[in-house]
């Protein structure tokens, strides 16, 4: 907005000078601006540069640009190619799965895969791992099946996932490559303001919300960590920006006495849902949408109810990416919060092929609590997932870097963060979960302080959460990694690669003259979600 706005009433311009009158030289503000270069340059001689003032605190000053380019804030990449006969090496040194405990996870895709391409959805590969020079030639045998193909990940996580920044780029990647299932799960209404879905716009009112979030006891929460009680007069408003969506699935609480709901679509009413029952229990009701409706609202009609969220679909095949992320989360949402009975229930209606937990950001803040119980805690949530879910597959992806300030204009990377990254990467070996190593495939330490310098910045001011360029560089090398491990799951299983050059993985190192993913800036513009 400009500074004098005069559309507005009671904006009024500057007054003009007087005609004619010369205008006189600023010498106040001149000797300011020389004064304050006078104090910096004594500073400057009385303090090691190597510890705080530098140079470049000049060049802010006179909002001047050094000609030194900053080292490149996009990680180089490298080249993975088989010769002959060479046994297929590890996936990368970021993306470990050891025990091929994804491998449940692959083939839900690979049907997905075949059925985009209009080939049998139950198409199975061979049983049997296939020999490096068969691995890019054997076929698997079609068999007809009309099971439908649906593929959900749940992805647990903290503030970035909260915006649905990486997470929404993540989606968008996966729905383009394996089908487009729907927008997914989203909570009732927004615990913060910065609460975002890509493709979804919320707005709502007269709510009693609660979280898991601090929280080190159970209690009885939504798949995303996070209740919404509301009588009569409450409401909340999902407007579709993106894509149709046939159905949506409302989450809610029964219980004796309930309440009840209705759901409208585009103002008019299509659902009617009582909450009442015998017992205390999740539930969901299936509602589906009519042909090109752009709104969905939900609101109390009776009692009070206790809703979960929205899980908007299209169709029964395709890929879901759940988004469940809690502004401040920490393991413990996971490990402690979620009450068993009840988060059972929610995960066997869901049935994900994956879950993700993606937590080590906030724990960042805690270094007692790093070096002595962060173990113990993140096996508990591991633990925790495979007794409310047994036999899905877990991957535990690690924070980015996060920096902090040390001096005036110099960025280093927490020191807990790299020790947070070795205690999930071995408790991941430890359980036989996948793992991702976000720190180190983005850039490994110094990296935020890269991504402030960079231009665009590609971190807000708090070194912690990207910008939508940001996320979107750290979605595309996450699902670059996944990719390379579904290709390698294909070798191992007789499958054929597409014929379209060498595998590329972003490496761990940084690299002055590697270029910037061409999908880096779709999101130039828009604003970062906030913590």
């Amino acid at each position: 907005m400009a500074i004098f706005d005069f559309s507005e009433p009671g904006s009024t311009p500057p007054a003009p000078e007087e005609p004619g009158r010369a205008a006189r030289f600023p010498f106040k503000v001149a000797l300011a601006i020389v004064v304050l270069a006078a104090a910096l340059a004594l500073w400057h001689q009385a303090m090691d540069p190597a510890k705080g003032m530098a140079n470049s605190v000049f060049a802010e000053t006179f909002q001047l640009h050094w000609p030194h380019p900053p080292v490149s804030a996009i990680p180089n990449r490298v080249v993975i190619q088989l010769k002959g006969n060479e046994k297929l090496p590890p996936v990368s040194a970021v993306f470990v799965d050891d025990t091929n405990s994804l491998d449940p996870f692959f083939a839900a895709l690979w049907k997905l895969e075949q059925a985009k391409v209009g080939l049998p959805s139950s198409t199975e590969p061979s049983p049997e791992p296939a020999s490096p020079d068969q691995g890019t030639q054997a076929q698997p045998s079609p068999a007809p099946s009309n099971t439908p193909n649906l593929v959900t990940i749940l992805h647990y996580g903290d503030s970035p996932t909260t915006a649905d920044l990486i997470t929404g780029d993540v989606r968008s990647q996966l729905q383009q490559r394996f089908g487009d299932a729907g927008r997914g799960y989203t909570l009732i209404a927004k615990p913060w303001a910065w609460y975002g879905h890509r493709g979804v716009e919320i707005s709502d009112h007269g709510w009693h919300i609660r979280t898991g979030v601090g929280l080190m006891r159970e209690g009885i929460y939504g798949l995303g960590g996070a209740a919404f009680e509301g009588q009569p007069g409450a409401w909340s408003k999902f407007r579709l920006t993106e894509s149709q969506q046939t159905a949506v699935d409302v989450g809610y609480l029964t219980k004796p006495g309930g309440g009840s709901f209705e759901v409208e679509a585009d103002d008019q009413s299509i659902a009617d849902q009582s909450t009442d029952a015998d017992a205390q229990a999740s539930a969901s009701v299936h509602v589906p949408l009519p042909a090109g409706t752009r709104a969905v609202t939900i609101r109390p009609t009776s009692g009070t109810v206790t809703l979960f969220g929205a899980d908007f679909r299209r169709g029964s095949t395709g890929l879901l990416y759940d988004s469940l992320g809690l502004n401040g989360a920490t393991t413990s949402v996971v490990a402690r919060v979620m009450q068993p009975t009840i988060w059972k229930q929610q995960l066997e209606h869901v049935a994900p092929t994956l879950v993700i937990v993606n937590y080590g950001s906030n724990e960042s803040s805690f270094g007692s609590f790093v070096h002595k119980l962060y173990a113990t805690e993140l096996r508990l949530a591991i633990q925790r997932i495979r007794q409310a879910d047994p036999g899905t597959p877990i991957l535990i992806m690690s924070p980015m870097d996060r920096g902090e300030r040390a001096g005036l204009d110099e960025i280093k990377t927490m020191n807990t963060i790299p020790e947070i990254v070795a205690i999930q990467r071995q408790v991941a070996a430890d359980t036989h979960c996948a793992f991702f190593d976000t720190f180190d495939a983005m850039g490994g330490d110094g990296t935020m302080s890269r991504w402030y310098s960079s231009s665009p910045r590609l971190v807000t001011a708090d070194l912690l959460h990207p910008t939508p360029q940001g996320a979107t560089i750290v979605a595309t090398l996450f699902v670059e990694q996944l990719g390379l491990g579904y290709n390698r799951w294909k070798m191992q299983h007789g499958i054929a690669l597409p014929a379209a050059g060498p595998v590329i993985a972003p490496s761990a190192a940084a690299s002055k003259s590697s270029p910037q993913p061409k999908n880096a800036a779709r999101h130039a513009g828009k604003k970062a979600g906030k913590n």
